[in-house]
């Protein structure tokens, strides 16, 4: 009995052996399709894990390791299997660990370029050239002059820019009682044209016009003959005169007065000073006649001017 019981109690383990090798098979097979889904998911989240080298290393040869022996033997499974399995699956899938969120950025898009700052202050100067520093040199002397009073143009004096001098051509009655301008006037000598400065004056009318607006030194000088008289008055005169544009009596002028002797005979007169003269009026000489008898304004009595300054 106890042989019977014993070949009843075999038969029933293998048959419950062979009902669980298909159960086996199939965990198995299940097992390694996880296995490859995981690699592949493994394979394509390579570059976001943060797991270390060595972890990952240590990974790829558990499954190396593990499907060489369900290539070999399915039917054989190791708990050291099971548990790398379980530590390569626990940051999978829900389990997977969450990343710490990155680090954004404090700032949104870049905007549009501002608008430029201010300038920046002004850099060193260039070294000068020798050619700069002597003129800066000469300036120096000149202000130190100027503020010591010397004059620059003392060692040189100023150039005349215009001038004249003339003779009378001939002698001119003037009637008694009247007043006449003085003309024609000669042309200057060889020994005269040295005092000439531009062409201003017309010898022909006797008339000296202003090139330009300024002051102006003016000289005549006339030797007058007078003769005998039958009547002497204490009024008797010679009065001579420079006048602006024939204007004696208006306009400013220069002149001078001389009392004729009752023996009469030859005297002269003498009439300078300074005019101001605007550009383009001329000045002339003219001889009033106060006696009652005629006179003459002789031959070579001069007639002048020069310009002083503007």
């Amino acid at each position: 009995m106890l042989a019977r019981l014993s070949q009843r109690r075999s038969s029933r383990g293998g048959a419950g052996g062979l009902l669980l090798l298909p159960l086996l098979l199939g965990l198995m097979m299940m097992m390694t399709m996880m296995m490859m889904v995981v690699v592949e998911a493994a394979s394509a989240e390579e570059v976001e894990s943060e797991e270390s080298p060595e972890i990952l290393e240590e990974d790829d040869s558990v499954s190396t390791e593990i499907l060489e022996p369900l290539s070999s033997d399915v039917s054989r499974v190791s708990p050291l299997s099971s548990w790398l399995i379980f530590r390569r699956n626990s940051n999978k899938g829900d389990n997977r660990r969450t990343k710490g969120s990155r680090r954004t950025s404090k700032h949104g898009l870049p905007g549009p370029p501002g608008p430029p700052g201010p300038q920046g202050p002004p850099g060193p100067p260039a070294p000068l050239l020798p050619q700069q520093q002597e003129l800066i040199q000469e300036l120096q002397l000149k202000l130190r002059d100027m503020a010591s009073g010397v004059c620059f143009l003392c060692d040189r004096p100023p150039r005349v820019s215009t001038s004249f001098l003339s003779r009378l051509l001939q002698a001119v009655t003037v009637p008694r009682r009247s007043l006449l301008e003085l003309q024609p006037f000669s042309q200057p000598s060889d020994s005269e044209r040295s005092l000439q400065r531009g062409h201003s004056f017309n010898s022909s009318t006797g008339r000296y016009t202003a090139p330009v607006s300024g002051f102006y030194q003016l000289t005549a000088s006339l030797l007058i003959e007078s003769g005998d008289r039958v009547q002497i008055r204490i009024r008797d005169s010679v009065r001579a005169a420079i006048c602006i544009e024939s204007l004696c009596q208006s306009n400013l002028s220069v002149e001078s007065v001389m009392g004729v002797a009752a023996g009469g005979g030859t005297f002269s007169i003498l009439v300078t000073g300074t005019l101001y003269l605007q550009a383009g009026e001329y000045v002339s000489v003219f001889v009033d006649n106060a006696t009652g008898s005629a006179i003459s304004v002789l031959q070579d009595s001069l007639f002048s001017g020069i310009l002083l300054g503007v």
